[in-house]
């Protein structure tokens, strides 16, 4: 399966520096899946210890059936805030694990993972009964360069479905505007016009900034 997943997205293993690991926390369960991931990293790569490894369950516990979205979202908030979240209560490895020949090393402390020349890609894995098993590689999403000023004036406009849900939708805009002075208007009416869908009820408001 990780094997499978290098290959659909075209990458050789040493191009992720992260994995968020199922992570079961027992002798027998995180020596099989460390072992299965450095089978299936050794298919591309004879590097040692170059590539982070941890699992959110060391801060939350198990999650059952949301282990996998608690591993995404911790993986994305990583990506966002350039830094790797620590590997809690870890003091050694289990004696089982060869992490010194394998491509993983601990993430024990809380570590700088900066934007490079490359993007930053993650490997997050979570494994259930029944067949309920995933490896995914995540890729930090590129740098959104600064959009237009677009015209001198924009058309903002709100759609609801109820007056109510209107008044709503602009006290909501204006605290968002007011939170946010430096907002590129014009991306502020593309998505309103383009990202939302009409109903009857409407507000139209031409405007020149944001204030």
């Amino acid at each position: 399966m990780v094997s499978k997943a290098l290959n659909k997205a075209g990458l050789s293993a040493d191009a992720i520096s992260y994995v968020e690991a199922h992570g079961t926390g027992t002798n027998i369960g995180d020596p099989i899946e460390v072992a299965a991931l450095t089978r299936a990293y050794r298919e591309s790569t004879d590097k040692n210890a170059f590539c982070a490894i941890g699992s959110v369950k060391t801060n939350i516990g198990h999650l059952d059936a949301g282990a996998c979205a608690a591993g995404v979202i911790k993986t994305l908030l990583a990506f966002e805030h350039e830094m790797l979240p620590p590997t809690l209560n870890f003091d050694e490895p289990n004696p089982q694990i060869d992490f010194i020949n394998s491509p993983f090393k601990v993430n024990a402390t809380l570590t700088p993972w900066p934007k490079g020349p490359q993007p930053r890609r993650a490997g997050v894995s979570s494994f259930g009964l029944g067949g309920t098993n995933v490896h995914m590689i995540l890729e930090e999403g590129p740098v959104v360069s600064n959009s237009s000023p677009g015209r001198p004036a924009q058309l903002i406009t709100l759609s609801a479905k109820t007056t109510d849900s209107l008044d709503r939708q602009r006290h909501q805009l204006g605290k968002h505007l007011a939170a946010n002075p430096g907002i590129s208007l014009a991306d502020v009416e593309n998505t309103l016009i383009r990202g939302r869908s009409p109903f009857d009820h409407r507000s139209i408001l031409v405007s020149s900034s944001v204030a």
